[in-house]
């Protein structure tokens, strides 16, 4: 283990559904604000009526944003929360798939809204991790990220 690493322990585990025509995005942080969630991992499944997500260009340091207006499935929702800005932030990623098979993902934005939706967070205890926004990427990451030369 390097000095600034600092073992985690599970803490509260949350088990809970997002009812339909809701924003995923907003569900989740309003859900992790309310039950004061500050550190933790995240998963999902369901299906949606609309996707709103984003692929970050590294050149142009932005996110292009993705909107399909038709029904998925959630084949897949991984992430975190920490905290930004004194306040807790969700980070996921999503992979969705249409009635054909075919897949899209990325980062998830606001604007998804829930068909039916299972999120799983567990809470992780001890000091939370910390974003701030890294010059060379213009990101919200981690604080004092491990660089192994």
């Amino acid at each position: 283990m390097l000095p600034q690493d600092k073992p985690y322990l599970t803490g509260r585990t949350f088990l809970f559904s997002i009812h339909k025509g809701e924003d995923l995005l907003l569900a989740v942080q309003h859900f992790c604000q309310h039950h004061q969630i500050r550190c933790g991992t995240i998963s999902a499944i369901g299906a949606v009526e609309k996707a709103t997500f984003g692929v970050y260009d590294q050149k142009a340091k932005k996110y292009n944003k993705i909107n399909l207006e038709k029904d998925l499935e959630i084949l897949s929702l991984n992430g975190n929360v920490s905290i930004f800005d004194d306040k807790p932030m969700v980070h996921v990623h999503i992979m969705f798939s249409d009635n054909e098979g075919k897949a899209w993902g990325g980062h998830l934005m606001a604007g998804t809204r829930v068909f039916s939706c299972e999120v799983s967070i567990q809470e992780l205890s001890g000091e939370p991790k910390v974003r701030k926004t890294e010059k060379a990427t213009q990101l919200p990451l981690w604080a004092n990220p491990i660089c192994i030369k």
